[in-house]
Parts: structure tokens; C-alpha cells; sequence
């Protein structure tokens, strides 16, 4: 391994450990209050765009494209199965909720912040943190179960952590997958706002 190999990897995982674990672990632990969470999301969001800035990352990097209809097909797939295993997991687990329990067309706070919510977390996981991570290793099966693991911490915020954390990891685990092989960050997000959207309406992330 050349030194500038070696640098670029201690690189990444330093910004893994001060961008995507700390700013978390702060919120879990109370040192930071709950009530600035949009504002630590919105702050980490700034940062990264700094980080894509300075690199001259491109929109191609990002896996922005003017032609993201052509993976429509097997993200619409993807979405299907997706919503119909967290359908199934609300039938079967204790803590989620009968859809037509919740009004969620009546919580604007719901309205006004899932679905930005969803979109910046696929801009951070898969957009930004991915192409961090490709860049730096090349061992594909490493850099899926670290972008799921990382993903998945973010919800450790949330309450029953004991189901939402395998969940979140295994959805962790499709999202990167999808995303290494068909790079398109527009779908992805549209299909994670879906999936966030039923999950959330079964009442699977509460807050703490």
C-alpha cells in the first residue's frame, strides 16, 4: 500500500469518526439537546458540501444524472419489496401501529420534515458518503456494511433501538447496495421518502 493510498483512507475515517459518528453520539448521549438535531443535520449537510467543494466533486460523482429514468425499472422493484417487508414487519411486531391509526395528513411537523429528511439522508449515505468510501477502499463488501452500519446509527436517536437498528441496518444494507450498482441518487431518494414514509406511519421511529 503506497502513502497516498494509506493517508487517503486515514482521511476518510477521520471524517467518518468527526462527521458521521460523533455529531450522533452527542445527540444519544444528551450532550447536545434533541431540539438541534435539524440543526446538526443541516450543519453536518454544509460540511460535507464544503468537503465535495474542495474536491471538485462533479454531479456525476454524486450519481446526479440527467437520465435517471433509465433505472427506474429496478428501483421501482427495489421499492415494492421494501415496502412490502416493512408491511409485513408491521404486522408482526408489537411496536408499530395500524395505518389508519395515524393521521399523518393532520402533523405538519411530519409533512415539513420527512420528506427533506429522506432526501439528505441519501445525499449523506449514498451521495457524499459513498463516493468517500469508494474513493479510499476498494473492497466492496466492507464499504456496503459500513455505509449501513454508519447508516443505521443515525436512528439509534429513535426509541425500541432493539428493532429499529436491524431494521434500519438491513434497509441500510439494500440502499447501498442499489446505489453502488445503479449510482442514481434521484431515485434513491425517491425511494427511501417511500419507504421512510411507511415505516413512519406504522409508527416505527418515535423519537426519544
Amino acid at each position: 500500500m503506497d502513502n497516498q493510498s494509506l493517508r487517503d483512507k486515514e482521511l476518510v475515517l477521520v471524517q467518518i469518526l468527526y462527521i458521521f459518528i460523533l455529531p450522533i453520539l452527542l445527540l444519544y448521549y444528551g450532550v447536545i439537546s434533541g431540539d438541534y438535531r435539524i440543526v446538526l443535520l443541516v450543519s453536518v449537510t454544509a460540511l460535507l458540501f464544503g468537503i465535495i467543494h474542495h474536491a471538485h466533486w462533479t454531479h456525476q460523482d454524486l450519481g446526479i444524472k440527467k437520465d435517471f429514468l433509465k433505472d427506474l425499472i429496478p428501483y421501482t422493484l427495489f421499492t415494492i419489496v421494501g415496502v412490502v417487508f416493512i408491511l409485513y414487519l408491521g404486522s408482526i411486531l408489537p411496536t408499530s401501529r395500524p395505518i389508519e391509526q395515524y393521521k399523518w395528513w393532520e402533523d405538519v411537523r411530519f409533512l415539513l420534515l420527512f420528506i427533506p429528511i429522506s432526501v439528505l439522508q441519501e445525499v449523506i449515505f449514498r451521495g457524499v458518503l459513498m463516493h468517500m468510501l469508494l474513493r479510499a477502499f476498494h473492497n466492496i463488501p466492507f464499504i456496503i456494511i459500513v455505509n449501513a452500519s454508519l447508516f443505521a446509527l443515525i436512528h439509534i436517536i429513535y426509541l425500541n433501538v432493539n428493532i429499529v437498528l436491524p431494521i434500519t441496518f438491513i434497509g441500510g444494507i439494500g440502499f447501498a447496495l442499489m446505489y453502488y450498482k445503479y449510482p442514481n441518487l434521484i431515485m434513491i431518494s425517491i425511494s427511501h421518502t417511500i419507504l421512510n414514509f411507511t415505516a413512519m406511519i406504522l409508527g416505527f421511529f418515535v423519537l426519544r
